[in-house]
């Protein structure tokens, strides 16, 4: 394979890689803003990356066409793959639970499949630039880059297709985050818990209801068919309907009977406005140090909600 197909095959899969994530970033940059204060790194400078990353990454795509800026813009991608390498496993170590901001289907690859996609991405980065300095390469080292550009891009198209090929999981940029403290009044009228006390060492199930939805009740009904599946996790039900409303589903349910399952009515309406919820039944995830895993916009049923909060 020829030195200048090789280069231009390199520089324009990191043309349409940095053009997609830019646009897919930008054209939810409040959401992308949101994922970056989840990161006990980013997060302070959130503001000012949220809107510099996309913007840099599609300049940095504009450079790569532009003959004479070529080798200087194939550094800057080395640059920025080797940081966002450098920060996926750094984030792997510490917190696996934070949420990607990569932008498109790249976001649904796990944090492994990230740290292969990524070392790949320097790898043919560290080639094109290589390849770009030799003038006269020998037929060795030509075969020798030929061969490893194929697999690097069979390394990345394996992980994409892994992306494609499973069901897409919503990401909402609180992936990471602690559960909000809101206050709620008991069942028992006169007893007031705060979210921020639920005990932690165990995964935590929320669920955002209200009393006349009929997804809702098909949700606890199931629920209750299958509480051995919640045997070490907790659910905790939060309403913003009447007392007596909530207290009227508590008693249809017999929820009293499991000592896993706490309903609360959230009095100042700030759980669910906080998750940006569009309507119940919503249920949040909550990992043993109450920081949220997995939103759920809509009824789900009980075995996954329990393999879920499991996971």
């Amino acid at each position: 394979m020829k030195k200048t197909i090789l280069i231009e095959v390199i520089t324009y899969f990191f043309i349409l890689l940095f053009l997609y994530t830019g646009v897919a970033k930008l054209s939810e940059v409040h959401l992308f803003r949101e994922q970056m204060l989840s990161s006990p790194f980013l997060g302070p400078l959130a503001g000012v990356f949220a809107w510099a990353l996309p913007i840099g990454e599609i300049l940095l795509a504009v450079a790569l066409f532009i003959p004479a800026l070529k080798l200087k813009a194939l550094y800057g991608t080395l640059v920025l793959m080797s940081f966002f390498t450098l920060y996926v496993i750094i984030v792997y170590f510490v917190d696996n639970r934070l949420s990607c901001s990569c932008g498109g289907i790249i976001e649904q690859l796990t944090p492994k499949q990230h740290i292969l996609f990524n070392s790949a991405c320097v790898a043919l980065s560290t080639l094109a630039i290589a390849l770009h300095k030799h003038l006269l390469p020998s037929s060795s080292f030509r075969w020798f880059a030929g061969t490893t550009t194929i697999v690097l891009f069979v390394l990345v198209g394996w992980t994409l297709f892994t992306a494609f090929s499973i069901p897409a999981t919503v990401r909402t940029g609180f992936e990471g985050r602690q559960i909000p403290r809101v206050n709620l009044q008991l069942v028992d009228s006169t007893t007031y818990l705060n979210t921020g006390d639920f005990p932690s060492g165990q995964p935590l199930v929320v669920i955002g209801f209200s009393p006349t939805c009929v997804h809702c009740q098909d949700l606890t009904r199931d629920i209750v068919r299958n509480i051995d599946q919640f045997q070490n996790i907790r659910i905790y039900y939060l309403t913003t309907a009447s007392f007596n409303d909530m207290k009227l589903f508590y008693e249809i349910f017999k929820l009293a009977r499991f000592s896993n399952i706490v309903m609360g009515k959230d009095t100042a309406d700030r759980f669910l406005p906080y998750f940006k919820a569009p309507g119940v039944p919503y249920t949040v995830i909550f990992d043993s140090k109450k920081r949220a895993k997995v939103m759920v916009n809509g009824q789900s049923n009980a075995i996954r909600l329990a393999q879920l909060a499991a996971e």
